[in-house]
């Protein structure tokens, strides 16, 4: 079974619930993420997305230097352990229609997994797969899989 630990991004930016909004997110377009994960203690608390600026501070009308980020991120979050199965963790992003998955070692944020990172990588093993099953498919068939770029190899 293959997890999801090869596709974690160990580098992520955390704030505290009293951090202002407006402070998070000009620290998160320096660092180009759409993601920072609310920690307490060391512990996952909560996650602010750009949805959830867009939707609960700029189309509520709010001013960004003057909101706390913990009262308009998301407290409920989904998040899955290193060892979670790759199945298990598209399914979640699928089904809960989520862009950003924070990875935990227990309570403790390790790691994020963005939907577009995620499903990039996969894509690109999926093919790297795909090109191997062909070339040892030529190889069965006594074929040179490179023959086209000129050599028998003494055939």
């Amino acid at each position: 079974m293959s997890t999801i630990e090869p596709y974690v991004t160990r580098e992520i930016m955390t704030a505290v619930a009293e951090e202002k909004v407006a402070d998070v997110v000009r620290r998160m377009c320096d660092a180009g993420v759409g993601a920072v994960v609310l920690t307490d203690g060391s512990a996952l608390a909560g996650l602010f997305t750009e949805r959830d600026l867009l939707s609960r501070v700029v189309a509520e009308g709010l001013d960004p230097a003057k909101v706390a980020v913990g009262d308009v991120a998301t407290r409920e979050v989904i998040s899955v352990a290193l060892d979670a199965p790759i199945k298990t963790c598209a399914q979640l992003i699928r089904d809960n229609h989520i862009r950003h998955l924070p990875v935990t070692d227990g309570d403790k944020p390790v790691g994020i997994v963005s939907a577009r990172d995620f499903f990039d990588r996969v894509a690109s093993h999926l093919e790297d797969l795909i090109e191997r099953v062909r070339y040892d498919e030529e190889l069965r068939k006594n074929l040179d899989p490179y023959d086209h770029l000129g050599g028998s190899y003494g055939r």
